[in-house]
């Protein structure tokens, strides 16, 4: 039946108009995925700066709560980067943990970092230890620990 003069035929959507359709979603997907890939490389390695620093500074604390000294090691183990810490006395400060399955490097490696009861940096000379992680797609993130203690993290393979 026609109504107003339209046909039937003239509702809906074309064969070609719905190929148009999918060619674009297709085009801007292809263009949008490499994208979200490099950001994703990216912000796991950032989490993994980050959870690095927090774990140094959680260590930092406890051995001035704790009035001991208390060791950090970085090792990596399997392809994958972990951390743990425990005092002098051999008990756990930080449970062993381990970092996500993109972030695959670590230099030098292993690492150990120490925290005196004061909690300044108990060897490694008088110049800032670097640690530097990388992920499967070779960027590479740097945290630093200076002779104080003090942790930062910074998105170049050394801190200034």
């Amino acid at each position: 039946m026609q109504e107003l003069g339209r046909k039937n035929r003239e509702s809906g959507f074309t064969l070609l108009e719905m190929m148009i359709v999918a060619a674009i979603v297709g085009v801007t997907s292809a263009l949008a995925v490499p994208s979200y890939i490099d950001w994703h490389a990216r912000y796991q390695l950032r989490q993994a700066a980050t959870e690095i620093q927090n774990q140094l500074s959680v260590a930092r604390i406890s051995a001035m709560s704790r009035n001991s000294v208390v060791n950090v090691n970085l090792i990596l183990s399997g392809g994958k980067v972990q951390v743990s810490a425990g005092d002098a006395s051999g008990v756990s400060v930080i449970p062993a943990t381990q970092m996500m399955s993109t972030v695959t490097g670590l230099n030098p490696a292993p690492t150990a970092v120490a925290f005196s009861p004061l909690g300044i940096r108990s060897g490694g000379g008088t110049g800032n230890q670097q640690i530097s992680i990388s992920n499967n797609r070779g960027l590479s993130y740097s945290v630093r620990v200076t002779p104080r203690g003090k942790v930062s993290w910074c998105p170049a393979a050394t801190c200034p």
